[in-house]
């Protein structure tokens, strides 16, 4: 169990961290003109969501589940904590569709809805990290 908790909050950390920089990287891709360098860059966002990001989620999710049976599945704090993580879920695949967007077309507008973005999963992680420290015993 202890290693399953372990294996649970390591992939969280990665996820969580790829969380909190893919929108920044995504804004950053908007700032250059240079066509070898958004080239590498639009290379590099993929190669981050698809390999670091997007398995890490799957393996937090999935570590997450098997701690269920170990845990009161129907506490409050438990629903309202993976219903913000449905929340992140989203913002990580609004993350995907924005990489998608920009390797088609780079505009200024994307900067926006990433710092929205940005603002939003950063919000959320507070709050998940918020209902994780202040669940009860």
């Amino acid at each position: 169990m202890h290693l399953l908790k372990l294996l649970h909050f390591a992939a969280l950390l990665a996820w969580c961290g790829t969380l909190l920089y893919m929108p920044a990287m995504i804004a950053a891709g908007t700032h250059h003109n240079q066509p070898m360098f958004y080239r590498h860059h639009t290379h590099l966002m993929r190669l981050m969501f698809t390999l670091v990001s997007s398995p890490a989620a799957l393996l937090a999710i999935v570590s997450g589940t098997l701690l269920f049976p170990g845990a009161a599945a129907l506490e409050p704090w438990l629903i309202l904590k993976l219903s913000v993580v449905c929340l992140l879920v989203v913002g990580h695949a609004l993350c995907g569709v924005l990489i998608l967007k920009i390797e088609r077309r780079p505009e200024g507008r994307i900067r926006r809805y990433c710092t929205l973005l940005g603002s939003v999963l950063t919000v959320l992680l507070g709050v998940t990290l918020w209902l994780v420290l202040a669940k009860p015993l």
